[in-house]
């Protein structure tokens, strides 16, 4: 049975049963992926969703951003104006309002415009994700025998999360895709308990020993098993599962992993 992803644009939600997909609050336009496709597509363009389509009524369109610059302009050409019917000010203060209607006007398309900027910023993500996707493939590494440390060694310290329906854990060559040329690992499973979805850079895995293993594997799992954020890149940090730059770890032995793992269950284990 297929599972299915929906995207607002910026975040990745599922995966989800046919059935479970229904009950989303989606719209006929709304992208849709599942394990097998190439690319995003809007739920109208997936015929074995049709009956999910057919039962959601037809999108309404949304004004597009030029609408919103104009409403925007609509109010800052009313508040000048009420303003000065209210104060009265003399005619030479008139330089003052226009000046004031020009810094209200500018200020609103720059609003705008930032709107637009981030609007445009957030779709590279969803399409950097469907590369990572494209270009993973299985490998004869266990990676198996990482999770099922992973959940012994929580079980240890009282720590029970609910475990996933699926765990994808495959190798994608990071390293040559923009923007990932210094990434080892990325997990994209945070907050949801039904999946446990790892990339693994192939070049690194090739290259780290057997304690920087367990550091990038374990720090991953702790993403998307746990959801547990990257510290900040501090001195004070350095040392720990959580520090964002595992490769700095390349002097460290299984003593200082188990130490690092540890004390990260034990934090874990009093919330």
């Amino acid at each position: 049975m297929n599972k299915y992803f929906y995207t607002d644009g910026t975040t990745k939600f599922g995966p989800f049963s046919k059935e479970e997909l229904r009950k989303q609050k989606i719209l006929r336009s709304t992208k849709i992926w599942c394990y097998g496709m190439d690319n995003w597509k809007e739920l109208s363009e997936i015929p074995e969703l049709n009956d999910l389509t057919t039962a959601i009524p037809p999108d309404i369109r949304i004004k597009h951003i030029s609408d919103k610059k104009t409403k925007i302009s609509e109010i800052s050409e009313i508040k000048p104006a009420v303003n000065k019917r209210s104060i009265k000010k003399p005619t030479k203060n008139k330089k003052t309002y226009n000046i004031t209607k020009w810094l209200i006007g500018t200020g609103a398309v720059l609003f705008i415009s930032f709107l637009a900027y981030s609007s445009i910023e957030s779709k590279p993500d969803v399409n950097l994700y469907n590369e990572i996707v494209t270009n993973s493939y299985e490998s004869d590494e266990n990676f198996e025998m990482y999770v099922e440390k992973f959940y012994r060694d929580l079980e240890y310290f009282g720590i029970f999360p609910k475990k996933p329906k699926k765990t994808i854990i495959k190798l994608s060559k990071l390293d040559q895709l923009d923007n990932l040329t210094h990434i080892h690992g990325l997990s994209f499973a945070a907050g949801n308990d039904d999946i446990i979805e790892i990339y693994i850079n192939p070049s690194t895995w090739k290259k780290f020993n057997k304690p920087m293993r367990y550091f990038l594997m374990y720090h991953e799992l702790a993403h998307d098993i746990l959801n547990v954020d990257d510290l900040k890149a501090t001195s004070e940090n350095e040392g720990k599962l959580m520090y964002p730059e595992i490769s700095s770890y390349e002097n460290k032995n299984m003593d200082d992993f188990i130490e690092s793992s540890h004390a990260l269950f034990e934090e874990q284990s009093t919330k």
